[in-house]
């Protein structure tokens, strides 16, 4: 590395996309974190920005550390490193806070040491796991969307089996943060142990359908596709006013709204930019009508791929296999 900087930046992700629970993932445009990596003669790391209060300013805490330590036990790699996150994702709202930290540091690693780039794509994965495991349990649905972009979904995670597709610019979102946190640790708690077949069968068949409308630009039919019938119900009481919310996106022209993750940030589809833009302040304004303040912004899928120096000859869309 010498004597240098190295940086590197991940997207906002929202997961499960309603009914694909820890198999779909996609990164948003706007929101993100950024890691510097410096030289230094022991470990540290610093969080920066608004967003960072309260997480874990250590080396062997933060996400980020803990994903440069296993970047740094599978590559050989034994340099110190100073650490500066850059916090732009909110944690506890379910848009990848502790996937995007990861991400970044395993973007800035790699950046850093471009050598490392031949240890392949599902290298650098795992390692981010390593840290999302810290925080919410080992899924790779947000931190490969993070480092991915675009849309994933995960077929496997122990053999990895994924698929990456590029989403149509015709798909426009609509995105509401409420102030209210809600933890993924503590939201999965209140899921069912066991489900219902017909919930089962609804659940897979819009999520198998979902995935074919967001590449394709099929709005209407994306939107038809987001309910969730097993993780969202359980979750949907802990967040104050979400029906209403939903309620309203759907009144001003989008056409389908779900949780973001495991909330508290709610998102919809609409097929139009100004049905985006009508939808985001009726969510906002459906926030604040049962006293919570939310920000809200229009937003596209972000198809660039971050961890694009260990995946040099993929396309647009490609897929990963481990043995």
């Amino acid at each position: 590395m010498g004597s240098g900087e190295s940086r590197g930046r991940a997207p906002a992700t929202i997961a499960n996309i309603g009914p694909g629970f820890d198999v779909f993932g996609m990164a948003i445009r706007g929101l993100g974190d950024e890691v510097l990596l410096r030289a230094a003669r022991s470990d540290s790391l610093e969080v920066e920005g608004p967003e960072g209060q309260g997480l874990p300013a250590s080396f062997e805490r933060n996400t980020a550390g803990i994903v440069l330590q296993a970047l740094r036990r599978a590559s050989g790699v034994r340099d110190p490193l100073e650490v500066l996150v850059r916090k732009g994702v909110p944690p506890g709202r379910g848009l990848g806070s502790s996937a995007a930290s990861g991400a970044a540091a395993a973007v800035a690693f790699v950046r850093a040491y471009p050598e490392t780039a031949r240890l392949g794509a599902a290298v650098f994965l795992r390692a981010a796991v390593e840290g999302e495991a810290a925080v919410a349990g080992r899924h790779y649905d947000n931190v490969a969307a993070a480092l991915l972009g675009g849309f994933v979904s995960i077929g496997s995670a122990q053999p990895l089996v994924l698929v990456r597709e590029p989403v149509s610019p015709r798909i426009h979102l609509a995105v509401a943060v409420p102030a209210t946190e809600m933890r993924t640790a503590e939201m999965r708690k209140v899921l069912p142990r066991q489900v219902r077949l017909q919930d089962a069968v609804s659940n897979v068949g819009k999520a198998a359908t979902l995935a074919l409308a967001l590449v394709r630009g099929d709005a209407v039919v994306a939107g038809r596709c987001l309910e969730d019938r097993i993780a969202e119900p359980r979750r949907a009481p802990f967040l104050r006013g979400f029906e209403d919310v939903r309620a309203a996106a759907l009144e001003a022209g989008a056409t389908g709204c779900a949780m973001a993750g495991s909330g508290s940030t709610v998102f919809a589809i609409a097929p139009r930019r100004a049905l985006a833009e009508q939808s985001a302040k009726a969510m906002r304004d459906a926030f604040g009508r049962h006293e919570t303040i939310a920000k809200a912004f229009t937003t596209h899928v972000d198809n660039s791929v971050p961890l694009r120096p260990a995946l040099p000859k993929a396309g647009p869309r490609f897929s990963l296999v481990t043995p």
